[in-house]
């Protein structure tokens, strides 16, 4: 169980990147080819297209903090002293969890408002736009996960004075 636990916590948001873009890409190759070979189109599809799109964008903000791969100035803070660094990291975390926890409230009023109001996908009659929106409280509540997993390193880091893991390429995966 701890082994599966711990494969997800390495792989969750690729793979859901991977299944959100999917559907985009497969929503959008739809949409081309209903309309340049039968000349007709779903009304719905270019709106769930957007929110894969909003998907991805935001499960991929998750996994680059996991791979600090977002701007941090690495090569300035590579000159600072090992203390400098680490405050630096804990100053990363609590910015990164304090934007979280705002993104998070206010997506939750949107997500309630639009719940209140029955908006549906523009082209539906079932289709929920909240439902597309919860990514935002789970992608900010993976932010918020993945910048304690980090802080949670850097500590251990810190306290056995190993260097810390200032950036990372997020494309050389």
């Amino acid at each position: 169980m701890k082994k599966a636990i711990l494969w997800l916590d390495d792989n969750i948001e690729p793979i859901l990147i991977y299944i959100a873009y999917a559907a985009m890409a497969g929503l959008v190759f739809e949409q081309v080819v209903l309309r340049f070979l039968f000349k007709t189109q779903v009304a719905w599809s270019a709106g769930v297209a957007i929110y894969m799109f909003i998907w991805v964008t935001w499960l991929g903000a998750a996994y680059n903090v996991r791979k600090r791969a977002h701007l941090t100035f690495g090569e300035i803070r590579a000159q600072m002293s090992y203390g400098m660094q680490f405050v630096c990291l804990i100053i990363d975390a609590l910015m990164w969890v304090s934007l979280a926890v705002v993104v998070i409230y206010y997506a939750l009023d949107q997500i309630d408002l639009l719940q209140m109001n029955f908006a549906f996908v523009p082209g539906t009659s079932n289709l929920m736009q909240w439902w597309f929106y919860l990514i935002m409280p789970f992608g900010w509540g993976l932010i918020i996960l993945r910048a304690v997993q980090n802080l949670w390193q850097d500590i251990a880091a810190f306290r056995r004075r190993e260097p810390f893991k200032l950036n990372a390429h997020a494309m050389a995966e």
